[in-house]
């Protein structure tokens, strides 16, 4: 029996992109495949578009719920997900018609619980592959995990992957913050048996200057911060930290590095006058994150109401987002310490 796969479309506020991702999706030559595209509070004509693609498209399923963030809606996605694989694409990008028939087909040969692609990056009429991906085609989850952490070797991103399903279980893997893949994708490699790789480029990622990475604020550095936070607690949780201790604080350098560049020199709507400030406020946050973790602090799945939440699906979905928090039960903000 052929292999079904889920793909988790969350979107909001595209309805001028949406249609452009969904039929590269619709083309894929693998099938079966179902779509399920999450619609996270849009105020334009975004949920216009997913009802038209819904009545044309038997295996389009929507789920429409209050604005969350990605994290979350990706999580609603998920929790509604039949296939045996699951796939992320966000709702501005577009993939290659064999995307998925591609990644099955390593899956099945490898064994693999993940295959991770190539991808291009878009930017206006420019485009270019990302050329650091390992030249290894199998590792060890444990190995994958510890080069997610190097942005450089293996971006965290996670719509460029194919995922088992059952790797994920029914938890909530994602936080609602910005940046959210950070904090992610490197808890879920560590959980892999193995991972498989191919250069070949079947995603592409488009850059906007109305997205998150085009339309920076102050909100977005210090959400950085608490993704790097996420990390530092799983390390700490699973037992990884003395083996990538280095690589964490190598990927604190890092994005501090770029987050500055961003605060400092890209256009945006901070005044020049307050730049030299925010940026002192995040380097000191970004100190204290390499450092000991306070006591009585956990990863755990914050639920969310589903009160708001409605979906085309046979299923009901589950809202939920991972935190931080106190061994107490009380919770905190997703950066808190």
């Amino acid at each position: 029996m052929p292999t079904l796969v889920s793909v988790v479309v969350p979107a909001w506020n595209v309805a001028h992109l949406l249609p452009r991702c969904l039929d590269s999706l619709l083309a894929q030559s693998h099938r079966p495949l179902e779509i399920i595209v999450v619609d996270d509070g849009s105020t334009d004509g975004t949920a216009a578009v997913m009802q038209d693609y819904h009545e044309r498209h038997p295996e389009v399923h929507l789920i429409s719920q209050p604005h969350r963030n990605v994290g979350p809606a990706r999580n609603a996605g998920l929790s509604v997900a039949r296939g045996e694989y699951v796939g992320f694409v966000d709702a501005d990008d577009w993939v290659e018609p064999e995307f998925y028939a591609k990644l099955v087909g390593i899956a099945e040969t490898s064994g693999a619980d993940v295959v991770v692609c190539g991808l291009w990056f878009h930017l206006g009429r420019l485009r270019a592959p990302f050329p650091f991906l390992p030249r290894a085609s199998l590792l060890s989850g444990d190995r994958a995990a510890s080069l997610a952490l190097n942005p450089v070797r293996m971006p965290s991103f996670a719509w460029n992957k194919l995922y088992r399903r059952a790797l994920l279980g029914e938890e909530a893997p994602f936080p609602a913050i910005y940046y959210e893949d950070i904090a992610t994708t490197p808890r879920i490699l560590a959980r892999c048996t193995s991972v498989a790789l191919t250069r070949r480029s079947y995603y592409h990622y488009c850059m906007r200057r109305d997205s998150i990475t085009g339309s920076f604020a102050a909100r977005h550095a210090f959400a950085v911060a608490s993704a790097l936070n996420l990390v530092r607690h799983d390390l700490q949780a699973t037992g990884r930290w003395e083996q990538d201790q280095v690589g964490y604080r190598r990927l604190v350098w890092l994005t501090g590095a770029m987050v500055s560049i961003q605060i400092l020199f890209q256009p945006h709507a901070v005044p020049w006058r307050l730049r030299l400030p925010l940026l002192r406020r995040f380097r000191h946050r970004l100190r204290t994150l390499t450092g000991p973790i306070p006591p009585g602090r956990a990863l755990r799945v914050q639920e969310l109401s589903d009160a708001d939440v409605r979906t085309t699906h046979s299923a009901q979905p589950h809202s939920a987002a991972v935190i931080v928090a106190t061994s107490g039960g009380g919770d905190t903000t997703p950066g808190a310490s």
